[in-house]
């Protein structure tokens, strides 16, 4: 699945005194074409910087929430910087043909000073019969831009609700939703959501469980570490050692119960260590007073 990093100091302010009214959209108003490390995958499809440039605006302009200007915007209208950048770019043989494999990353920072919020998107188009790669490679380029931009949409249409909006969201039926209501939260570290977010450690789908367990350990309110160890009970390796570390995070008597008792008996030295390390920890910040209450 998609990632989508997680988002925005000045989006979560924003989220917390947003009114109802439809927000104006974002002007993309600079946008910037990012090269990674190695050679240049640009080149190796045949497109240039231009062209690059060009295909992220066309799906900027295409994507509700955002306005690409052709002249100067009014002033006063909320301004985004953008980029997108190549980051994988290969041909892969499908049965008896021929696929152009593509990775794109967008960018998105709305507002001077905002960190940006990011999508990466993979896109795939088969090479038709007496098509070139290049062509090939520059549908399944825009196919991902395009996906890529809605995504950002959404991150940056999530991050304007008030928090009541974003709990309701952790039970929207489109996981695209469910996953960044998840991330909205967990930076808003607001009480009010645990509820929801022990909820989602339920989820059908196993991501987005994962990170409400992240969410829940930002929290920190001792109401999580329940759900979390009942959940650990179903996951092995690298998984438990993760929810270990979340539950040690939250502390209190319930927490460092548990991780004793996974510190001396669990079978994987992972996750055993994993226990020592959060028992440790949690005894320190409890030692120095600073057990965690879940309190706004």
């Amino acid at each position: 699945m998609r990632t989508v990093a997680w988002l925005l100091a000045g989006l979560v302010s924003l989220g917390t005194t947003a009114c109802r009214s439809e927000p104006a959209p974002c002007v993309v108003t600079g946008l910037t074409v990012e090269e990674v490390p190695g050679p240049s995958r640009m080149h190796a499809v045949g497109l240039d910087r231009e062209a690059f440039r060009s295909i992220a605006l066309e799906a900027f302009a295409g994507t509700p929430g955002f306005v690409v200007p052709t002249a100067e915007p009014r002033k006063g209208a909320p301004r985004c910087r953008g980029s997108i950048a190549l980051e994988d770019a290969r041909l892969v043989l499908k049965g008896s043909g021929t696929m152009a494999e593509v990775l794109v990353r967008m960018e998105v920072a709305p507002g001077e000073g905002a960190d940006p919020v990011s999508d990466t998107v993979r896109g795939a188009e088969i090479v038709g019969p007496g098509e070139s790669t290049g062509s090939a490679f520059r549908r399944a380029i825009q196919g991902a831009a395009a996906r890529a931009a809605r995504g950002l949409a959404l991150a940056l249409g999530e991050a304007r609700k008030p928090d009541a909006e974003v709990i309701r969201d952790l039970e929207s039926g489109d996981a695209r939703i469910r996953d960044l209501a998840v991330g909205v939260l967990a930076d808003r570290k607001n009480p009010a959501a645990v509820p929801g977010l022990v909820a989602r450690l339920q989820d059908p789908d196993p991501a987005i469980a994962d990170r409400a367990v992240g969410a829940l350990a930002q929290i920190g309110d001792p109401r999580g570490v329940g759900p979390i160890i009942e959940l650990s009970r179903r996951r092995e390796g690298p998984f438990v050692a993760q929810m270990v570390r979340a539950v040690g995070d939250i502390g209190g008597p319930e927490a460092e119960a548990y991780l004793e008792t996974m510190a001396s008996g669990h079978p994987d030295p992972l996750v055993a260590e994993a226990a020592r390390e959060a028992l440790r920890d949690a005894r320190r910040r409890r030692a120095a007073g600073k057990v965690r209450s879940g309190a706004p």
